[in-house]
């Protein structure tokens, strides 16, 4: 049985924070980022498996106080042993929401 559900995470900074650990088929379909300090910061959103990175973006600038959405109008499917994560060069700086279609 499908489940729909999110992943929120606050503060995510300069250690890779796991977002979602894929045991059952998960689709993503949408990941919203908000920047909550008042400068620029860059952050990457990238699924790893078997130690490999893949990115969905890298280094992405996003201007302070400024929400994105990241994931729009394309899906991503991650299986089991996929992990989507988040790392920032700033500490503490992005707020994340992802949402999901899981065991589809």
């Amino acid at each position: 049985m499908a489940n729909f559900g999110n992943v929120k995470s606050t503060s995510v900074g300069t250690s890779a924070v796991n977002l979602k650990v894929v045991t059952t088929p998960t689709l993503v379909t949408g990941c919203n980022i908000l920047n909550k300090i008042g400068s620029t910061a860059s952050i990457s959103l990238y699924v790893t498996n078997n130690s490999v990175n893949y990115y969905i973006f890298k280094d992405k600038q996003i201007d302070g106080n400024t929400n994105v959405e990241a994931i729009t109008g394309n899906k991503i499917v991650l299986v089991s042993g996929d992990t989507l994560k988040a790392i920032s060069d700033v500490s503490a700086a992005f707020d994340i929401i992802v949402s999901t279609l899981d065991g589809f």
